[in-house]
């Protein structure tokens, strides 16, 4: 490949966590691996797992394997990006798959703002058979991604965004002392914070449900995001309206983890959604009204 022909596809690095997802491994990789885009390193960091990697993998060429010490999901995101050399950054969890076209649709708006620092769009849910649990919801574009973040976090997965590499390093890389399925979370908010985020309509993941899925674990889910939004209330320099909205953000999340089969909390969870509509600009609604009519 040439000088120029480096310059027209920057080198985009797929770095994949893995810890026991022997079952899915292997197609998790070949979904990186069959990308469309032509200038790609993969680069799979085994953080210690009981069951290593290299049996599941040993037949896939192409592909560059670590095996650490067990540090956590964090730090072998941060070690897989130590070794990595890409202009873009995709974190690709070792259970999830990759769209073909993904690299594509998140270099084409990365390419309209070369301000944004985090790209990301819509995932579909799957079962650890492949098979569809939920279609692409794609999110309506908002006014203030810091703000959205300080409520909720619409990205279910990190595989479903693209990061520029020196956007990551001046956010300060990934916590590597959460522990506890929000250090994607966290990475966002710091990343909002500084940069524009962008977000487009191309459905670029299949997030995995599966009966080992850590965020499967509720209320250490919510424990986790809370102690990280009690840290962002304290480091942080907010402003008023800032800590108003982390305030609400701590309810709704509390809301949206504990789900109950009253009348109270189905009419609660009507009012956040209504709520949000509020954070969408009006050209949005326009867009769609005109996609609808054609």
């Amino acid at each position: 490949m040439t000088g120029t022909e480096m310059n027209c596809n920057p080198l985009v690095s797929i770095i994949i966590p893995y810890y026991n997802q022997q079952l899915f491994i292997a197609g998790t990789v070949l979904s990186a691996k069959h990308q469309t885009y032509p200038n790609v390193e993969i680069i799979v960091v085994d953080d210690g797992s009981p069951v290593p990697a290299e049996p599941y993998l040993r037949e896939l060429d192409g592909i560059q394997l670590f095996r650490t010490e067990n540090h956590g999901c964090p730090a072998a995101r941060n070690f897989g990006f130590a070794k990595s050399s890409g202009d873009y950054l995709i974190f690709l969890d070792g259970d999830d798959l990759l769209q073909a076209g993904a690299i594509e649709a998140h270099l084409k708006e990365l390419a309209h703002h070369p301000e944004v620092g985090l790209s990301f769009g819509p995932s579909r849910v799957i079962n650890e058979h492949g098979e569809l649990i939920r279609p692409a919801h794609i999110c309506r574009p908002r006014k203030d991604y810091y703000l959205m973040f300080l409520e909720t976090n619409p990205i279910c997965s990190p595989g479903a965004t693209m990061i520029p590499r020196n956007a990551f390093i001046e956010a300060g890389m990934f916590d590597d002392r959460l522990r506890a399925q929000v250090d994607d979370y966290d990475l966002y908010l710091r990343l909002a914070r500084k940069y524009r985020v962008a977000q487009h309509d191309f459905c670029v993941l299949d997030y995995r449900l599966h009966s080992n899925n850590i965020s499967k674990d509720q209320e250490k889910m919510l424990a986790g995001t809370l102690a990280m939004l009690d840290r962002v209330e304290t480091s942080a320099k907010l402003s008023p309206s800032q800590r108003r909205r982390l305030r609400y953000g701590r309810n709704r999340w509390i809301h949206m983890f504990r789900p109950q089969r009253t009348l109270a909390y189905r009419l609660l969870l009507i009012y956040y959604k209504f709520r949000a509509v509020f954070d969408v600009p009006l050209r949005a609604y326009y867009d769609e009204i005109r996609a609808s009519m054609r």
